[in-house]
């Protein structure tokens, strides 16, 4: 989804939810298919992790 859609879509919603919004240029919507998508699980694990402390 492109990020001005994804950021439209967000704007309504109002929460005390930790969100961060991460672009991976180039890659695809079917992240597990896709060659790189080791680079989005490892920033996600790093996040969730840092979110946790």
């Amino acid at each position: 989804m492109p990020p001005k859609v994804q950021q439209s879509n967000a704007r309504p919603y109002k929460s005390a939810t930790v969100t961060e919004v991460r672009e991976f240029a180039g890659m695809p919507h079917l992240l597990p298919a896709a060659p790189g998508w080791e680079e989005v699980a490892d920033h996600a694990l790093d996040w969730v992790l840092a979110q946790a402390r």
